[in-house]
């Protein structure tokens, strides 16, 4: 319950803080966001790891009838898409800049005006992977929090 009214915050706070009227449009780039989220779902794919991650949300809501293995791979896949996407995102991010900078000549204000342009778009792609972070943030703050819970009850009973 918790972890929704965060997600609600944190689009309020998004909203408030882009205006929704004004430049909010300029936030958003199907592509690049393709590109940080790719990654993210090829990287569980290959590892067998879509069931420990979508059950790691199933944690989140308050789901606890788990082992400790469960909770521990989860929490991998939770870390490993995290730093995928923080990975994918600054790799997106120097492509779209090298590109930028690659093809202009710097001869005339207009050069530099695209140079500009591009450069905002290329710094959506670190947007979005933080984006990302934050919200498989408190996900990966609350399975760690029960596995030291879990391993400290374990360590009592020997």
């Amino acid at each position: 319950m918790y972890y929704i009214i965060y997600l609600l915050g944190i689009v309020f706070y998004f909203v408030k803080g882009i205006g929704i009227h004004k430049i909010f449009p300029g936030f958003i780039d199907y592509v690049t966001l393709v590109f940080i989220l790719f990654p993210c779902f090829f990287i569980l794919f290959c590892t067998k790891s879509f069931k420990s991650f979508g059950r790691a949300f199933l944690f989140a809501f308050g789901k606890r009838d788990a082992s400790l293995t469960q909770y521990r791979e989860s929490l991998a896949s939770v870390k490993m898409t995290a730093v995928t996407a923080v990975v994918f995102g600054i790799l997106c991010c120097m492509i779209g800049m090298i590109n930028s900078v690659t093809f202009c000549s710097l001869s005339s204000f207009d050069d530099i005006y695209w140079i500009l342009r591009d450069a905002g778009v290329a710094l959506l792609s670190p947007f979005y992977s933080l984006l990302v972070c934050m919200i498989l943030l408190p996900v990966y703050f609350l399975l760690k929090q029960h596995i030291i819970v879990q391993e400290s009850a374990a360590d009592k009973e020997h």
